[in-house]
């Protein structure tokens, strides 16, 4: 399974850090979950992963945002890591994934504690 090009979008992350901290745009995953790219605030430079980057979104805010650079992936992201479907408690499907650290799950909870129940039953 490879992540297509049209679910990744742009988002400006907009957390209100206690101390100061500036605020970038990236592009994520629809569930954003992996980073693709990002883009320092106030630049115009996009600055791209060879291979998406997990990212931890707990405790961070982010909203949509157009792709005003009109920026567009120089080639598509690939892994050869193997994949497959799960099947959540709700009925919602995840995609579990071998990485060299171990396994990853697409679904909230490993979004958020990195683990899940997904990940445990496949080790």
């Amino acid at each position: 399974m490879r992540i297509e090009r049209a679910n990744m979008k742009f988002y400006q992350e907009i957390t209100d850090w206690a101390e100061k901290c500036a605020n970038h745009v990236y592009l994520l995953s629809e569930d954003k979950s992996k980073m693709f790219a990002y883009v320092k605030s106030g630049s115009k430079s996009v600055f791209t992963f060879k291979t998406p980057i997990r990212i931890d979104v707990k405790g961070r805010k982010f909203k949509q945002v157009p792709n005003v650079l009109h920026f567009k992936m120089p080639k598509e992201p690939s892994s050869n890591n193997p994949k497959w479907q799960v099947n959540g408690s709700k009925g919602d499907i995840y995609v579990v994934e071998k990485t060299e650290t171990g396994l990853t799950c697409t679904c909230p909870g490993y979004k958020f504690r990195s683990k899940c129940k997904h990940t445990e039953l496949h080790k």
